[in-house]
């Protein structure tokens, strides 16, 4: 991730541990919901990044 800040990381830790926990216990659709989501947010913000970083 290109994110510097704590409180992002902080927030994809806890998205992939409750993803886990889904996944674990049997709830394999809800947690191919919750990746899909926090792939898509991830990359969004990966790419807004980039484009802030060129711009300066």
């Amino acid at each position: 991730m290109m994110s510097d800040n704590i409180w992002v990381k902080i927030f994809f830790v806890i998205l992939y541990a409750a993803m886990a926990y889904l996944t674990f216990t049997g709830n394999m659709m809800m947690g191919m919901y919750l990746m899909a989501g926090g792939m898509l947010l991830s990359a969004l913000l990966s790419l807004v990044s980039s484009l802030v970083k060129s711009k300066k």
